[in-house]
């Protein structure tokens, strides 16, 4: 932007001299008049192109972030599915092999009352 405003200044200050001279201001006023034009043209015409960049950047990084936010989501719920099922297996197969102290009072363990009737 600074090589810009330099440039910018050294035409206004540029027209300035042309217009303070009386007799080549008839002459040279549309020309300068013309060129201040252009210049601040093509400066609204920069910030205007600057800020289209800036948006598709901004758009650029929200669509990065939300993929980034939706891929640690998905392997957030895959860890938990993961941890979920061991948790089911482990739950499953502690349910389905009891110890034999935990059998009722009045019944035997299945081993020794195999073992006694042979």
């Amino acid at each position: 932007m600074k090589p810009f405003g330099f440039a910018l200044g050294a035409l206004t200050g540029a027209a300035a001299v042309l217009l303070l001279n009386r007799q080549g201001t008839q002459r040279v006023r549309p020309i300068a008049k013309a060129a201040m034009k252009a210049a601040v043209m093509a400066y609204h015409e920069a910030r205007v192109q600057g800020a289209e960049l800036a948006e598709a950047a901004e758009d650029l990084f929200a669509e990065a972030k939300a993929e980034a936010v939706a891929d640690i989501f998905a392997a957030a719920m895959t860890a938990a599915q993961t941890k979920a099922a061991q948790a089911k297996t482990e739950a499953t197969s502690t349910a389905t092999a009891k110890p034999e102290s935990a059998a009722p009072a009045g019944e035997a363990p299945a081993s020794r009352a195999a073992g006694e009737s042979a």
